[in-house]
């Protein structure tokens, strides 16, 4: 298998991706069952934004991985975290069989939702390990939050996306048992350039010519000025996020 073409574009999004994206709410983290793991593997790990909060929380003597195929993100990572990095896809990783309590996938699982990187996942974790879902969605409850996503969303095309809800065969796999499903509002305080970096973080704007761009930038500021914000220093981005555990059979 090959890395999806739409992904490679992070590699010009890394500096984007890391001031305009959200880190996670503390309550997401601490459903997680860290304190009992051994090995943790943060799976589609891009710039770590995850992968520090899992390093804060896991007991010093864990061993955390992290798995990340573009080379920009993963040299982001590797600044930003004293942590194990290993830049490779999800269906190829070189760890042995049953040695994973924890593989965790933030942000990431829609762009490997296929039958080889599940049965990787499959073989590393361990039977009664923990596979972790973690996704921040943009509100769109929030008016000026759905004007932004319909303004982007038609660059999309045939890109791999949460909001497809193709990856949701896992929750149904029998290598797994879907135990809980937890959500979490979780506004997000941000400057409001930030804004326009979280529009141009997403991967199918990420590679667009600098013209567009420009016009992205522009309808992003009215969209702003629309919702009264346009002379905010700083705007609350209000997402939701989504947290599916599912236990290893």
């Amino acid at each position: 298998m090959t890395l999806n073409p739409t992904a490679r574009n992070y590699s010009v999004a890394v500096a984007a991706y890391e001031a305009g994206r959200p880190s996670y709410p503390a309550e997401i983290v601490a459903a997680l069952p860290l304190q009992a793991a051994r090995c943790v593997v943060d799976l589609g790990a891009g710039t770590g934004k995850f992968t520090r909060l899992l390093l804060e929380n896991l007991p010093t003597s864990a061993r955390l991985v992290a798995v990340e195929p573009v080379a920009e993100m993963s040299a982001k990572l590797a600044k930003e975290a004293n942590v194990e990095v290993i830049n490779t896809r999800a269906d190829a990783i070189d760890l042995d069989s049953g040695s994973v309590d924890l593989v965790t996938c933030a942000q990431a699982f829609h762009w490997f939702d296929n039958e080889a990187s599940v049965a990787e996942i499959a073989r590393l974790l361990r039977p009664g390990g923990t596979l972790a879902l973690v996704w921040n969605n943009r509100d769109d409850r929030a008016l000026w939050v759905d004007a932004l996503s319909v303004m982007i969303e038609k660059y999309a095309g045939d890109t791999p996306r949460q909001r497809s809800g193709h990856w949701r065969w896992i929750l149904k796999d029998p290598r797994f048992t879907f135990e809980q499903e937890i959500v979490q509002d979780h506004p997000h305080r941000m400057p409001r350039q930030g804004v326009y970096e979280r529009v141009v973080s997403t991967s199918y704007v990420a590679n667009l010519p600098d013209t567009e761009k420009a016009g992205i930038r522009d309808k992003t500021d009215a969209i702003l000025r629309e919702a009264g914000l346009g002379d905010a220093d700083e705007v609350v981005f209000p997402y939701v996020t989504q947290l599916f555990l599912l236990k290893r059979t």
